[in-house]
């Protein structure tokens, strides 16, 4: 014979469960820099900081040596960037990313970042792989 139960005190459960694991998402993503592999390139990530430079670069989303990155509509060489903390995969067919407070990007599509360009083996807390780096890197905000 089935148990009938009284379900009040089960109310507000989910949301609090919810919270709790918004809570330790958040807790676990930090600061810190990383690189997500999606379509055989690699989307770079900066950490998260709360300044940066304040140029802009326009131009196409594209693979740059197995990175993720920019040719620029003006004269320039393509380069790969440093996306803003936050930045996500969302799709691998196209390559797609959502970049916080700004929206949803896939290869191909025209762009406009602020940022600057940087030199080095490290950019935005992120060791650059090799292949990545090429003169300059455009690290955005």
């Amino acid at each position: 014979m089935p148990v009938l139960r009284d379900r009040s005190d089960l109310r507000g459960r989910p949301a609090l469960a919810a919270l709790l694991a918004a809570a330790l998402l958040s807790a676990a993503c930090g600061g810190e820099a990383g690189t997500v592999t999606a379509a055989g390139v690699r989307v770079l990530v900066g950490e998260r900081t709360s300044e940066g430079m304040d140029a802009l670069l326009t131009g196409r989303l594209a693979d740059v040596g197995g990175c993720l990155g920019i040719e620029p509509d003006e004269t320039g060489d393509a380069m790969a960037v440093v996306w803003p903390h936050g930045t996500e995969v969302v799709d691998d067919a196209p390559l797609t990313i959502e970049v916080p407070d700004e929206g949803r990007y896939a290869i191909g599509d025209t762009v406009s970042l602020a940022g600057g360009t940087v030199a080095g083996d490290e950019v935005g807390g992120l060791p650059l792989p090799p292949e990545c780096s090429g003169e300059q890197t455009w690290l955005s905000h």
